[in-house]
């Protein structure tokens, strides 16, 4: 509820917070758990989450943007910084006529989590803060993610619910302070003894309702196909082959605790999204 209100009397800002640079679940798989990743994506994993992990996530986004991202877990604990550059950028006057030199966007955020067990249900909690700069102007903000993850133990799914990203900017590029574009996500994610398929229904604060559906194979114990479609990415270019832009394709290679996923996701005109994740443990 908080969120909703706020959304109606605040402007969205901070739009990085609702890019995903890691590679290993392919963009999705909130109900997924103990792999490094979930104080990046439900912060309710981080209780049954039993292993160190370390990891390391690069996207190589459209327009030549890029995206970074570290992340450590210790059972029940995890830690997560992401990194945004623009790469340099023309500056010019008021007119668009006389280059003043470059200039480039950088944000960054840490967010910090620690989960528990209530009565079978895995509950985290997570707080995170952001830096931002455009040039010389920057703004600053502070917010929190929470999740929560069941497991019905017949048929065997595990299902979470995620909220990211609520929060607000206290100091403002200008003078109009932002809230963080949140997140709603409802997720089920089916274990199989050969990988893992799921489903994600998503309300982001700046689109409609949409779903997210994927999963992984496992080829052997070394190789993993995965892949995954998402109907927000698709509606946003809807012309010709645009639909294909919310699909990710990709692959893992695991030997012993060391595991590398890479993804590609086309834009089409936009070029394409590659993302590759390096994590050790387990």
């Amino acid at each position: 509820m908080l969120v909703i209100i706020l959304s109606l009397i605040t402007t969205v800002g901070f739009e990085f917070l609702s890019v995903d640079p890691v590679a290993h679940r392919t963009g999705m798989g909130h109900a997924l758990y103990n792999d490094g990743y979930d104080v990046h994506y439900n912060t309710g994993g981080l209780a049954f989450a039993n292993n160190t992990f370390y990891s390391v996530s690069y996207l190589n986004y459209f327009a030549g943007t890029h995206f970074g991202y570290l992340g450590y877990q210790r059972r029940q604990f995890g830690l997560g910084v992401r990194y945004f550059y623009s790469g340099n950028m023309k500056k010019t006057d008021v007119t668009g006529t006389e280059e003043l030199g470059t200039f480039g966007v950088h944000h960054i955020d840490v967010n910090v989590g620690k989960g528990f067990i209530y009565k079978d249900v895995g509950i985290g909690f997570s707080l995170k803060g952001v830096y931002a700069s455009i040039d010389t102007l920057n703004a600053i903000g502070v917010g929190a993610d929470i999740g929560a993850i069941y497991t019905i133990k017949k048929p065997g799914v595990q299902v979470g619910l995620s909220v990211k990203n609520i929060g607000y900017g206290l100091k403002a590029y200008v003078d109009s302070k932002e809230m963080f574009p949140y997140e709603i996500t409802l997720s089920a994610a089916k274990l199989l003894e050969s990988g893992w398929v799921g489903v994600d229904l998503v309300k982001p604060a700046l689109l409609d309702f949409g779903l997210r559906i994927g999963g992984a194979y496992y080829v052997n114990t070394i190789l993993h196909l995965k892949a995954s479609y998402s109907t927000l990415l698709s509606s946003i270019n809807s012309e010709g082959l645009g639909f294909l832009s919310g699909l990710t394709l990709g692959l893992g290679v695991r030997k012993d605790q060391l595991l590398v996923d890479y993804t590609y996701s086309p834009y089409f005109d936009l070029g394409g999204g590659h993302r590759i994740s390096i994590s050790f443990g387990g």
